[in-house]
């Protein structure tokens, strides 16, 4: 998968999707997505995309300028996703055995994927970009950010941007011991801290509920300390 700050470009079982961020301008999606084909051109031509915008709406000619835009690089605009086909494509896995897959039960709250654990504080200027779950056990500073397909999970202060779900996964979610991130990202819904915060809450998730992004504080009932 290749990504920058506002597009994502992923390989599926049905070819590759390229994701543009709903909020960000045009021209910046089209500068960014020339550096990206830049890097990426020398194994992608003649490859197929299909887009997703989210709420995004493009113009007739901003779509035209786009197919042109991929077709320099040898690449077609193969049509446009809809929400219900990227949840539900995000959701779609390889065909297992059926016997091995009822042996396997899965406690709620656990999630299977490949896992990036960053055993120190991020400090501004530096970029965490993952394909799966990143573990940080230190602080995000401002002017840090993390961008996963999967969940964000800080064990300590999170004050920069984070991105959880970058290709279009709503079951995402970002926690931190201190949640308090400058931007903070689901799929493609967005949320920014308030100018003026309020002190430490405890540790705190936020996840997508009925298409809102939330916050929610964590109920630490599995830290018990053993009877005097």
């Amino acid at each position: 998968m290749a990504l920058t700050e506002h597009l994502a470009l992923k390989g599926t079982r049905d070819g590759l999707v390229l994701y543009l961020d709903p909020e960000a301008d045009f021209s910046v999606l089209m500068d960014e997505l020339q550096i990206l084909l830049g890097e990426s051109e020398h194994f992608l031509q003649g490859a197929a995309v299909r887009c997703y915008g989210g709420d995004k709406v493009l113009t007739p000619e901003q779509k035209e300028e786009l197919r042109l835009a991929l077709a320099q690089s040898r690449l077609t605009l193969a049509g446009w996703l809809t929400a219900d086909e990227v949840y539900h494509a995000s959701r779609t896995s390889a065909p297992v055995n059926q016997e091995s897959e009822k042996t396997r039960v899965w406690d709620e709250g656990m999630v299977e994927g490949s896992c990036l654990f960053v055993e120190r504080t991020l400090r501004s200027g530096a970029s965490i970009q993952f394909d799966g779950h990143v573990v940080v056990i230190g602080d995000v500073n401002p002017g840090a950010e993390i961008i996963a397909t999967g969940n964000i999970a800080v064990m300590g202060s999170l004050r920069g941007v984070a991105h959880a779900g970058a290709t279009g996964e709503r079951k995402a979610t970002v926690s931190a011991y201190h949640l308090a991130p400058t931007q903070l990202r689901i799929a493609d819904l967005v949320a920014r801290s308030p100018e003026v915060t309020e002190g430490w809450r405890g540790p705190e998730i936020a996840k997508i509920k009925e298409s809102q992004l939330i916050v929610e504080g964590v109920q630490m009932t599995g830290l018990r300390g053993k009877g005097r």
